[in-house]
């Protein structure tokens, strides 16, 4: 088992395989500064970033790469279900009101406003992470991957305000 998630992705050349890899940990991962770097770093070492005839396709699997990791982190103390439902609500925004009604309908349905509370009380902590690394393309990948989290986030937000 690798010791970090920049040492997985060196291990795991598509980027299903790596998050394969890195579902089963249940966000019980480090995830500071440090480790940000790491993981940056990994993504430069097999995706340089090219100031002409930019791929943007590598772009775009940075902004997934770095969402499903820092959401992977904030969901870590959730039970299964509720981190099942916030995947899926993340992964299909489009989905949110018809997943969020059967969701509800779950045993864990009754408490959605407090995961939810403490799933952005999560990702401000974590951004608060990412707002201290260095200037860089690595922090580019971290902000673009959390700014669609926080996109997310708010539907969410009024999605469960409507039906509370």
């Amino acid at each position: 088992m690798a010791d970090s998630l920049a040492e997985l992705f060196r291990l795991h050349s598509q980027p299903d395989d790596f998050f394969e890899a890195v579902r089963p940990l249940g966000g019980q991962f480090p995830l500071g500064a440090k480790e940000m770097v790491a993981l940056g770093q990994a993504y430069f070492e097999r995706y340089p970033e090219k100031f002409v005839q930019r791929d943007l396709e590598e772009v775009r699997l940075g902004y997934r790469l770095t969402r499903f990791c820092l959401l992977e982190k904030a969901l870590g103390n959730f039970p299964e279900e509720v981190k099942e439902f916030f995947r899926r609500a993340f992964e299909q925004p489009e989905a949110a009101a018809g997943l969020l009604e059967s969701f509800r309908g779950s045993s864990q349905g009754e408490k959605i406003q407090e995961y939810f509370g403490q799933l952005q009380s999560s990702l401000s902590e974590i951004k608060s992470i990412v707002d201290e690394l260095p200037k860089g393309m690595i922090k580019e990948r971290f902000l673009g991957g959390l700014s669609t989290l926080f996109n997310i986030s708010y539907l969410l937000k009024i999605l469960i305000s409507r039906t509370d």
